[in-house]
């Protein structure tokens, strides 16, 4: 027998299925296969009750039906559906091994991703996975034929099957609805962990938050700027450093009682450590643009965030140069308007020795801005700080002091002992890093210097099974909410601009978060503007009274 009639005897003999019945045999199969999560939850909340348990369930496999007769369309079914599987499979191990849940932040950190952060994500447990639970199954998708109803017979058949479905669903959840509402709605990670639901749900909300992001009519925001007398009399140029920190977490770091040395250089330096720091969000993607706004924690989103300028624009209303250099994903768009540089081998060939390059790269910048400076300027470097799951790469090998630390992506395949201590390793070289920029504000004569650092969010090292960050606010643990905060201020910029250190010191210990951020760099740089918030902002009580400049009266809280 030819090559060409074995194929068509395959042909000839391929099973043949209804377009119901394989979305019946494929929902069956992504909710036994990919919905570990799910289960576990469910049974918990529905203990000692398997009837409730087996309702819900069908409720639920109704609408995974219902999901896939939505494109039952000859020519787009089989494609679609191999879509649903491989996004299944791929949230399913991340929900699994890390704990994340996928919701439309989520999908916007994955979509700001880039190729070395995406890449320590992708290890050989995870591509196994993948094949054996997504590829292979997509294969066996386009084995059988699949009888469609004739085209005049669809127009009314595929309406009325996922009618069929919808009603199903939601007729078995009024069985006892005020249980499953309150289950729904107070364990909201129940339905954020059903595949495909949940992760269809949530790229339909990017999806729809990008849409109404784009194209904004940008609102100007402190186009009264001005530079406040001190600032303007200033002999010297004025340099504030901002370290936007990545991933470092409160717990962990030494000047806040964690046990172990963490921060010993920073420890021997003059700054004002703030103990109790809440982060915006839980991710880069929400934190990062939300500290460099004037929008507070209850009032951020991304469309309000894209719809109005934000602390770098009104520095350059008030004259002020805003520098960003990057060693991260990017800026998300804080230096849309103003520009952004971007760390690399060129710069600092040593910090970048093992690949990606580490945050030793920003001694250079802070010296080529030194050497150059001839204005009044705010430096923001985003680091890499203490980024996961690669935590070993962030700092170089005479910085693993804590071992054996984890030198895989892996994390589930080290100790939570090894997790840790590669993580803390992480902290200990951020720590040399932020002192090390220090020392050399302190050692020059040419410009008047500050620094603040305030890292974007924390991170779960596997308490509760968690690992990474990004989790849903309402049920991210303060492992990911609560950030390192700290300034240092040179004897002669608290001189120029007449501040009060012990004042400052005296708020080490309130709660402060990241809606402080904007209104602290203006306020510290005697910057002038309605912009500002004298109530956010943490040095505006800590000048003479008699020195005090007079207040633009601030908005009210958004």
């Amino acid at each position: 027998m030819t090559l060409r009639q074995s194929l068509a005897a395959i042909r000839r003999h391929r099973p043949e299925l209804r377009a119901t019945e394989f979305n019946i045999l494929l929902a069956t199969y992504l909710l036994a296969a990919f919905n570990a999560g799910f289960w576990t939850r469910l049974t918990t909340i529905f203990k000692n009750d398997p009837l409730h348990v087996l309702l819900f369930a069908v409720a639920i496999w109704a609408l995974t039906v219902f999901t896939l007769t939505l494109v039952s369309v000859p020519r787009i079914h089989r494609p679609a559906a191999a879509v649903i599987v491989l996004l299944a499979a791929a949230s399913a191990w991340y929900q699994d091994q890390l704990g994340i849940l996928f919701d439309k932040i989520m999908i916007q950190n994955v979509m700001n991703t880039t190729v070395d952060e995406s890449r320590h994500l992708v290890t050989g447990a995870y591509v196994r996975h993948m094949v054996l639970t997504g590829v292979i199954p997509v294969l066996l998708l386009f084995v059988p034929k699949i009888r469609y109803p004739k085209v005049c017979h669809i127009v009314w058949q595929l309406p009325l099957t996922a009618l069929t479905g919808f009603a199903l669903t939601f007729g078995l959840l009024f069985v006892d609805l005020k249980a499953n509402a309150a289950a729904i709605r107070e364990h909201r990670d129940l339905m954020g962990s059903y595949q495909p639901g949940a992760t269809i749900a949530a790229i339909y909300h990017y999806a729809r938050m990008e849409m109404r992001s784009q194209n904004q009519i940008v609102t100007s925001l402190g186009t009264d700027a001005a530079k406040g007398p001190r600032l303007a009399e200033s002999k010297k140029p004025v340099l504030m450093v901002v370290f936007a920190g990545e991933t470092a977490r409160a717990q962990n770091f030494a000047l806040n009682g964690y046990g172990r040395d963490t921060t010993p250089e920073l420890a021997k330096l003059d700054v004002v450590n703030f103990t109790h720091a809440t982060s915006c969000g839980t991710s880069t993607a929400v934190s990062l643009p939300c500290m460099f706004s004037n929008l507070p924690r209850s009032g951020y989103s991304n469309e309000a965030f894209m719809a109005t300028e934000n602390l770098l624009d009104v520095l350059g209303h008030a004259g002020v140069t805003p520098l960003w250099w990057d060693n991260n994903t990017g800026d998300q768009y804080i230096a849309r308007r103003t520009g952004a540089h971007r760390i690399d081998s060129t710069l600092d060939p040593a910090a970048c020795e093992m690949g990606e390059c580490t945050d030793q790269a920003f001694l250079k910048v802070i010296d080529d801005t030194l050497k150059d400076i001839t204005g009044d300027t705010v430096l923001v470097l985003h680091m890499i700080g203490s980024h996961g799951p690669s935590y070993y790469l962030r700092y170089p090998p005479e910085f693993a002091k804590f071992t054996p630390d984890c030198r895989t992506a892996d994390l589930v395949q080290c100790s939570p002992e090894e997790v840790v201590n590669a993580y803390d390793n992480s902290i200990l070289f951020t720590d040399h890093i932020l002192a090390s920029s220090i020392e050399r504000l302190k050692a020059q004569d040419k410009a008047v210097t500050g620094l603040i650092f305030l890292s974007d969010h924390g991170e779960s090292l596997g308490e509760g099974g968690l690992y990474l960050h990004a989790a849903p606010w309402f049920m991210a643990p303060e492992t990911q909410t609560r950030v390192p905060f700290l300034f240092w201020l040179s004897d002669e910029f608290q001189d120029v601009m007449d501040l009060d250190v012990a004042c400052l010191r005296k708020k080490a210990d309130r709660p402060v978060s990241q809606d402080n951020l904007f209104h602290s760099v203006l306020g510290l740089m005697d910057i002038t503007t309605a912009a500002r918030d004298p109530a956010l902002d943490l040095s505006a009580d800590c000048r003479p009274a008699s020195s005090t400049t007079a207040e633009i009266p601030g908005p009210a809280k958004i």
